[in-house]
């Protein structure tokens, strides 16, 4: 192989981009993405205002008037729900159908207050959720119901002057202090029913233990981080190097090139060195922007040149087999929806073994493990596995193109 062929081959590659106006707008297009997805999620928390708490962005605490228990509510609002959660007045809700309407990702909690005579007074509460989503609010309805435990024994506690106060729960994140209270209850009632010379206690007490699993949740920044990087690399690889090779074999420039000195290997690696560089570059842009730490990881500059490799091999085979530019672009889409559909199918089915077949089905595991900081064993499974599909995809794609890429 000859430098100096190799290297106006390569200038060849570079000149024919520059002129591609549509490739740099839509490369820094991305690349204002990844600015903005830093700039207005910074850091490791989610900004001020923009987190969304079970999809709901804003949660009304409607009250009737502002009694103590309103009061001790606006006053212990959980830092991670001050920017989510609103007070303010009952007002006549708008009827459209018969169905309450809101705004989409809002959710209330109504606190009346009500007094009828010759009755003890009651609180009553309605939970108004998003529709057919009656989970959408349990974070907010956790906090209400702690901190109205906490008002109402502050209350009581104020007007107790000859009677013990109950012992105060152990409050926690997991809302447990729930389900112990009402078990201790539950054992009261039961040893308040039985005979007093009966033996042991009937019902045993009770303990919660909860422990997390090995995994993490979604990190939704680094899922869409993850989106643009794959999407970098499946347009350098699978849109632009078969449309652009195309346009070369429609208006004869590939065929001019094999009849001059340059031999197939030196055309077919200059496509092999300039296209992935050039996506890896993009792709290496784009993490560095989100996550800059990233860059002197070295499983995520594997999992790029993996994906690289497999999407180049995939995109030069397209290249070998289409005849025009429309037939590149319709051969690429086609692709990118049949290994969508074969995903989707053996995961709603649980068909096994073949999405492994795919390197869509390894590339977007590792690539979102190296941005979130979460890479564990099966993480380098994965990665083994898209190595070796791309390894595989680049020797077909060198078979095929050197007997159908000249035709």
């Amino acid at each position: 192989m000859r430098w100096y062929i190799l290297k106006a081959l390569l200038t060849k590659e570079f000149s024919r981009h520059i002129a591609n106006r549509g490739g740099i707008a839509l490369a820094f297009l991305l690349l204002a993405m990844a600015v903005l997805l830093s700039v207005f999620t910074p850091g490791e928390t989610t900004a001020a205002g923009t987190s969304m708490v079970g999809g709901v962005h804003h949660c009304f605490i409607e009250f009737d008037r502002p009694t103590p228990l309103v009061r001790h509510l606006q006053a212990n609002v959980p830092p991670e729900l001050k920017a989510q959660v609103r007070f303010r007045e009952l007002r006549k809700p708008d009827d459209v159908d018969g169905v309450i309407a809101a705004e989409t990702g809002t959710g209330s909690i109504q606190i009346r207050h009500v007094n009828e005579p010759g009755k003890r007074p009651a609180v009553q509460v309605s939970v108004w959720h998003p529709d057919s989503e009656p989970g959408a609010l349990a974070p907010y309805e956790q906090w209400v119901w702690k901190e109205s435990r906490r008002a109402f024994a502050i209350e009581a506690a104020k007007k107790m002057t000859d009677a013990k106060m109950p012992d105060t729960p152990a409050f926690d994140a997991e809302n447990n202090w729930l389900v112990l209270e009402s078990h201790k209850r539950f054992q009261e009632q039961v040893e308040a029913g039985r005979k007093a010379d009966v033996g042991a206690p009937l019902v045993p007490d009770l303990t919660i233990d909860r422990r997390g699993l090995g995994g993490k949740v979604l990190d939704f920044r680094a899922a869409i981080a993850t989106g643009m990087v794959v999407f970098a690399l499946y347009f350098a690889c699978v849109y632009l190097l078969p449309t652009l090779n195309c346009e070369e074999r429609e208006r004869g420039v590939l065929l001019a090139q094999a009849l001059t000195p340059a031999s197939p290997t030196e055309l077919l690696a200059a496509k092999f060195v300039f296209y992935p560089v050039f996506g890896i570059g993009l792709a290496a842009t784009l993490a560095a922007v989100y996550k800059p730490d990233v860059l002197s990881s070295l499983f995520f500059w594997l999992a790029l040149f993996a994906v690289g490799g497999g999407f180049l091999g995939i995109g030069m085979t397209i290249a070998a087999w289409a005849k025009t530019q429309r037939a590149a672009f319709f051969g690429g889409m086609c692709y990118l929806l049949s290994v969508s559909m074969l995903l989707l199918i053996c995961s709603l089915n649980g068909i096994p073994f073949l999405s492994y077949l795919a390197v869509e089905f390894h590339g977007p595991r590792i690539l979102h493990a190296a941005l979130s900081g979460t890479v564990q064993t099966a993480h380098w499974r994965h990665l083994a596995a898209a190595l070796g599909l791309a390894v595989a995809w680049l020797f077909a794609a060198g078979w095929v193109f050197r007997r159908r890429g000249w035709q």
